[in-house]
């Protein structure tokens, strides 16, 4: 999948995403259960978090590190850091972190096959699967 390609199909990814969770009712964000133990709030969080982190990751390549060593925050203090925000917060930092993303990955000078597992693991991936997770959870 060349880069082209690969951006359309996050794109699509992302606005089934925002969809999904813009259709959960104020009153339902913080209600657990679109996975065990997390809101839609909570997924919501995870999702900027993880573009955040793959942008980083995707910058860290650009820079000549060709197989970036994992150093995310461990998932407890991922979920601990969301909760302290606002929905609002999150729904800025999420489309911040999706842009930031894109242009990471725009930036590569060469789609290795670390960067692209790293994208569309945690950009692709993680919107398709919770978007449909959120959709079941949402009636």
């Amino acid at each position: 999948m060349n880069r082209d390609e690969l951006l359309k199909r996050e794109e699509r990814a992302w606005l089934t995403f925002v969809d999904a969770i813009t259709a959960v009712p104020p009153e339902r964000r913080e209600i657990e259960g679109v996975v065990p133990g997390w809101s839609t709030h909570d997924v919501a969080w995870h999702c900027a978090y993880w573009a955040g982190y793959t942008a980083d990751v995707l910058d860290r390549i650009r820079s000549g590190e060709p197989n970036p060593s994992d150093t995310a925050a461990p998932d407890d203090e991922v979920l601990a850091t969301g909760r302290a925000m606002s929905w609002d917060d999150i729904v800025v930092q999420a489309e911040q972190n999706h842009e930031r993303s894109r242009i990471a990955l725009s930036a590569l000078p060469e789609l290795t096959k670390v960067a692209v597992e790293w994208f569309t693991d945690d950009t692709i991936g993680h919107y398709e699967e919770h978007a449909t997770q959120i959709r079941e959870f949402t009636p």
